[in-house]
C-alpha cells in the first residue's frame, strides 16, 4: 500500500460539489482530510490517500479533470 499527502484548492464554482464522495465510491483508496478551509469562494483541503499506486494515480487524475487543482506535499509519499 502507498499512502500520498496532497493539497486540493478548489475554485469558486466547485466549492459546493461532492468530488471527494466520488473518488471514495469510484476508486479502491482511504481518503483521510487532514485540514480543510472552505469558503463561499474557494476551498483548500490536506488529504491523505491510500491504496495501490494505480488507484491513487486514477484518482488524482480524476480529481484534476473535475477541475480542482492538486499540489502534493513535498517529501510526504510513503511506501509500505
Amino acid at each position: 500500500m502507498n499512502m500520498v499527502r496532497l493539497q486540493l484548492i478548489y475554485p469558486e464554482e466547485l466549492v459546493k460539489e461532492p468530488i471527494l464522495c466520488k473518488v471514495c465510491k469510484n476508486f479502491n483508496i482511504t481518503l483521510n482530510i487532514r485540514t480543510a478551509r472552505v469558503t463561499a469562494d474557494t476551498g483548500m483541503l490536506t488529504v491523505e490517500m491510500d491504496g495501490d499506486s494505480d488507484e491513487i494515480e486514477k484518482a488524482i487524475k480524476f480529481i484534476e479533470e473535475m477541475g480542482v487543482n492538486v499540489q502534493p506535499i513535498e517529501g510526504q509519499i510513503f511506501m509500505e
